[in-house]
């Protein structure tokens, strides 16, 4: 049988313990909880926003292990989204759990009606070099306010990192329908900014039909691939325009 591995979680798993672990250390008044479910959210937020590493082998193990040693950038990149975990996960509500609450109380042959999301996925490059921006601050909204997230390790605004290579997710909250198999447009806007550079909105349409079918696992085959954001810089002007 197969046996592959991502190197990476143990990696983040490692690390998010002993940044929580210096943090409370410390007294920061921004930590609110350190328990399991807050670092396991952290964790999958790190997760989410880095590339894996697969190993078949105990060879492999240590050649990755070597290699991760020997990049600074990517230990600093891990360190930085963890941090940003961390914050985020201690003063998020964690309104999934409203979700979770309103899907339990239904009986299991009347569940409420809801749009299901599938999650978003798009990419940030510098529109006169093609390379990936890092950095960049991505805001999604719905109806004109930031869209509600699946749970806390869904960041909106979120941030695009060296180590995404410029990628961003998004996975929206459901909403509930008024009945089952309801069809409804959902019109979406991204507004990405970055610093020194000219700010972009980009719009497009979801249509969703409204199912009892609960969604709250991931699917990552259940996607969008969001067309690319290319930023000009302030003093560039942008011939497409």
């Amino acid at each position: 049988m197969l046996n592959v591995h991502n190197i990476m979680e143990e990696q983040v798993i490692s690390r998010v313990n002993q940044l929580y672990r210096q943090v409370k250390a410390k007294g920061t008044s921004w930590l609110t909880c350190d328990c399991e479910n807050c670092r396991l959210d952290t964790i999958n937020y790190v997760l989410n926003r880095i590339p894996p590493r697969y190993i078949v082998s105990g060879r492999g193990v240590a050649y990755n292990q070597g290699t991760l040693l020997k990049d600074s950038q990517l230990n600093a990149d891990i360190d930085r989204i963890c941090l940003d975990g961390m914050k985020l996960v201690s003063t998020a509500k964690r309104p999934y759990h409203k979700v979770a609450t309103l899907m339990d109380n239904k009986d299991q042959g009347s569940r409420q009606p809801m749009f299901n999301f599938p999650t978003f996925i798009g990419n940030v490059f510098d529109g006169s070099t093609f390379e990936p921006i890092t950095g960049a601050n991505i805001l999604l909204k719905l109806n004109g306010k930031a869209a509600f997230m699946m749970d806390s390790s869904w960041s909106n605004p979120c941030e695009t990192y060296a180590a995404s290579h410029g990628s961003f997710t998004f996975w929206v909250a459901p909403i509930a329908a008024q009945e089952e198999k309801e069809n409804r447009e959902f019109t979406f806007i991204i507004e990405a900014t970055m610093e020194g550079y000219s700010p972009v909105t980009y719009s497009f349409v979801v249509p969703l039909v409204s199912e009892t079918q609960d969604k709250r696992e991931l699917n990552s085959v259940y996607s969008l691939k969001i067309q690319d954001i290319f930023l000009f810089r302030s003093d560039i002007v942008n011939e497409q325009e």
